[in-house]
This record gives C-alpha cells, structure tokens and sequence, in this order.
C-alpha cells in the first residue's frame, strides 16, 4: 500500500489530461455518427425524390407500372 500511493499522485494529472482527450474523442465519435445519420438520411431522401420524379415512388407501385 505504501509504495502504490506515493505512485498514485502523478497518474492523476497524466489521467486528467487523458480524460479529457477522451472525453473529446468520444464527443466527436458521437458528433461523427450524427453526421453519417444525416449523410445517409439525405442520401436516401434525394434518391427517393429522384424515383418519385420519374414514377418509380412508392416501390409497390413498381408491379402496377410493369404494365404500362
């Protein structure tokens, strides 16, 4: 016990500042999958504007424009 503590009170400051890198790593993980939700949300929204312009939108209408 005696030898741990004396070397317990320099990790805090090094594990402060890793917290911190952490904490910034993990924000911007989080912000960064935000991000590619809305990428894909947009990306899905525009292909779906896109079938709707040419008739293609809703899918199950595909079976009743076959005939056409």
């Amino acid at each position: 016990e005696a030898s741990s503590s004396p070397s317990e009170p320099p990790p805090p400051p090094e594990s402060e500042s890793s917290k911190t890198l952490l904490q910034l790593n993990l924000e911007q993980k989080v912000r960064m999958k935000v991000a590619k939700k809305l990428r894909l949300r947009r990306k899905r929204l525009v292909r779906k504007r896109h079938l709707r312009k040419k008739g293609r939108w809703p899918p199950s209408k595909m079976k009743k424009n076959k005939n056409v």
